[in-house]
């Protein structure tokens, strides 16, 4: 629906509020100057011209917000031409008394203050939040991921400096901005979206060495994910996260099982997560994503025979 975008539905009513204006003003017009007959049945008319308007939004897909808009003035204009007759007035009056109308005030009174209290609590339980967490690059020095061209590619662990309690509420403030999402493990500093991908989250990966990674693993772009091929989410040229498809039935929204930094793993929809970019499907002739862990002092040893050998042979 268009109206789901928070733009177009605060441009939908402005656009409504300022038609609502030009048929006030017309009405006025025609209570002023147009003869009697004209201004009791000017309304009408144009409640019927609206609701022509409301049904043929309705019928296209795109048009969702102007029947929403034009639904909106009918409604307006209906009830007040019906606050305009003299019956109407008449029996309002005598309805009306001052025990209703206060009953009334009392009855809004209560439930506006209901959902600004909540509201508020909700705005301060949000500036009590952390938007940012204190946390490190820590690079790992004895271990190396290698690709299968044989290019090592550096690893680290984050290292977290906030507290457990800010931990906790940064994460929930994030979780309240999105739906339908599922978080599957706690937080683990130990890696990232990467690193829980491609070393079974053991290290964290940095974001520019995923796409040599994809290369020497033999990955290639996928139109339809299946499940089990990695989702790797690019804005503009840059990678910024990664997942693997868990889910790829046609009859059912695409789910990505991913982590997010140094926090939980949560299983999502495509767009459900709080990183930039499109997301693109890859696939790889290769059994699993994880790339093969060396300890540099095994590189180092292995360096070592391979000179000895070639000394041995000389």
């Amino acid at each position: 629906m268009p109206w789901a975008n928070v733009p177009v539905f605060n441009l939908t009513l402005l656009l409504t509020a300022l038609a609502a204006v030009l048929l006030a003003a017309l009405l006025l017009a025609f209570e002023v100057w147009a003869s009697q007959r004209v201004s009791r049945r000017a309304p009408g008319a144009i409640v019927l011209l609206l609701l022509a308007v409301t049904l043929l939004g309705c019928c296209l897909p795109e048009s969702r917000a102007l029947a929403m808009g034009s639904g909106v003035l009918a409604m307006l204009v209906l009830i007040a031409g019906t606050l305009s007759s003299d019956r109407v007035r008449r029996q309002m009056a005598r309805l009306c008394t001052a025990k209703v109308v206060w009953g009334c005030v009392l009855l809004v009174s209560m439930i506006a203050s209901r959902y600004l209290a909540a509201h508020v609590l909700h705005s301060l339980d949000r500036q009590s939040s952390p938007r940012e967490l204190d946390l490190e690059d820590v690079p790992i020095r004895l271990t190396q991921a290698i690709t299968d061209s044989d290019r090592p590619v550096s690893l680290f662990h984050f290292k977290m400096h906030s507290t457990a309690a800010e931990i906790e509420r940064f994460i929930a403030l994030h979780e309240m901005d999105l739906t339908q999402i599922i978080r599957l493990t706690e937080p683990n500093s130990a890696a990232n979206c990467h690193g829980w991908v491609f070393t079974g989250g053991k290290y964290g990966i940095r974001d520019p060495d995923i796409a040599q990674v994809l290369v020497d693993n033999g990955y290639v772009e996928a139109a339809m994910p299946h499940e089990g091929d990695l989702a790797i989410y690019i804005s503009d040229t840059k990678i910024t996260h990664s997942g693997i498809v868990r889910m790829a039935d046609q009859r059912s929204p695409i789910l990505v099982e991913s982590k997010w930094g140094p926090f939980g793993v949560y299983l999502h929809g495509v767009d459900r997560q709080p990183f930039k970019g499109q997301c693109k499907f890859y696939r790889s002739e290769r059994s699993g994503h994880q790339l093969t862990l060396r300890s540099t002092a095994e590189k180092s040893a292995v360096a070592a025979d391979r000179t000895t050998n070639a000394d041995l042979v000389r």
